[in-house]
C-alpha cells in the first residue's frame, strides 16, 4: 500500500512565509511586498515583521495574506543563540500576550493561543544546537532554507540541512519550509517558497497542511509525488540533475542519483534507517527539500 507525503491528487499552493516591511525593518511598505510576490506568481504569503502584525485588511493585492510576525530572542547553553521564532496565521493583538517576549516558549505558548502555528527560523544562521530546538514545545516546522542568511549577505549560513538532520536522528523530525527573509528588495525577494498541498488555497487549508506535514521547501524544483511503498521510497518531479535520498544511515551507494533530466528515482530502506527525506537540485542549482519522514 502506497504512503504518500506529496500526494499528486491535490493541488500545490506556492508561498512564502517570512518577508519584512517597512513596519519593522524592510525597505518597502506592505503593500508594496504583496504587489511583488503576486507578480512572481505566488498564492499566499504572510508579512512577518519584527515584533509586529500588519493586518492583512490593509492590503490590496491578489493573492491569500495570512497574518505573521517574528518574534526574536537571545538565550544561552554553551554559547549565546539567537532563536528566531515565526507565527502565522497569528491574531492582531498577539504582542499584548502577557509574557510573549520574555521567552520562546512563552513566544510559542502566545503564537499558538492566538490560533496560529509556529515555525523555527534559520537555525543555521542563528548557530543553534539541535537540543534548542529540540525542547521546545509546539513548533509545526523549521526554515530548511533561509535566502537572506546565504551569500552575499551572511556568508553561506542559509541551510541548515546539518543541524536538522542531527534533530531526525535524535527523533525530532519536523516539516521543511523555506523563507526568502527579504528586507532590501534588491535581489533578495521571491526566490524561495514553501509549497503546500491543500484542496483549497484558504487560510484554513495552508495551516492545516503545514501541521500534517503536507509541505516541503523549495527554491524552483517541484516534487510532483512522493510515497513509500514496500520499504521503497520513489519520488517524481521536474527535471533534476540530482536526487540525493538523506537519513541516518552511514553508509548508502544507492542513495545518490545523478543524471542530467531526471525525473524519478526510487531507494530500499535500510533496516536501521529511522528517518528519510529527499534532496532535488536542477541544472541551475535550484534545490528543493522534501520535509523528513519518520520511520519509527
Amino acid at each position: 500500500m502506497k504512503h504518500y507525503y506529496v500526494d499528486p491528487a491535490l493541488p500545490q499552493w506556492k508561498g512564502n512565509f517570512h518577508c519584512h516591511t517597512t513596519q519593522s525593518d524592510g525597505s518597502r511598505p506592505p503593500q508594496e511586498v504583496a504587489d511583488l510576490y503576486a507578480q512572481a506568481g505566488y498564492d499566499f504569503l504572510a508579512l512577518t515583521d519584527h515584533r509586529k502584525v500588519v493586518d492583512p485588511a490593509s492590503i490590496d493585492a491578489p493573492l491569500l495574506l495570512i497574518p505573521g510576525i517574528e518574534l526574536d530572542y537571545v538565550v544561552t547553553r554553551r554559547h549565546a543563540q539567537a532563536v528566531h521564532l515565526i507565527g502565522v496565521g497569528v491574531g492582531l493583538d498577539l504582542m499584548s500576550a502577557p509574557g510573549v517576549m520574555e521567552s520562546p516558549q512563552q513566544g510559542i505558548d502566545a503564537i499558538i493561543a492566538s490560533g496560529g502555528k509556529v515555525i523555527f527560523a534559520h537555525p543555521a544562521w542563528s548557530l543553534n544546537d539541535p537540543e534548542e530546538i529540540e525542547e521546545l514545545k509546539g513548533i509545526s516546522a523549521v526554515e530548511v532554507y533561509n535566502h537572506m542568511s546565504d551569500e552575499p549577505w551572511n556568508g553561506r549560513r542559509g541551510d541548515s540541512t546539518a543541524i536538522l538532520d542531527l534533530c531526525c536522528a535524535h527523533g525530532f523530525c519536523l516539516p521543511f519550509v523555506a523563507g526568502d527573509d527579504c528586507h532590501r528588495y534588491d535581489v533578495d525577494q521571491c526566490h524561495s517558497a514553501l509549497i503546500v498541498s491543500a484542496p483549497e488555497l484558504t487560510r484554513e487549508g495552508v495551516l492545516s497542511a503545514l501541521e500534517q506535514g503536507l509541505v516541503y521547501a523549495s527554491q524552483g524544483p517541484q516534487i510532483k509525488e512522493l510515497f513509500i511503498e514496500d520499504g521503497v521510497v520513489t519520488v517524481r518531479c521536474t527535471a533534476a540533475m540530482q536526487i540525493i535520498f538523506n537519513s541516518n544511515a552511514f553508509f548508502s551507494r544507492e542513495r545518490v542519483v545523478n543524471q542530467r533530466g531526471v525525473t524519478e528515482a526510487s531507494y530500499t530502506l535500510r533496516p536501521t534507517e529511522t528517518y528519510i527525506r529527499v534532496e532535488i537540485t536542477d541544472v541551475w542549482g535550484r534545490r528543493a527539500w522534501s520535509s523528513p519522514i519518520s520511520l519509527r
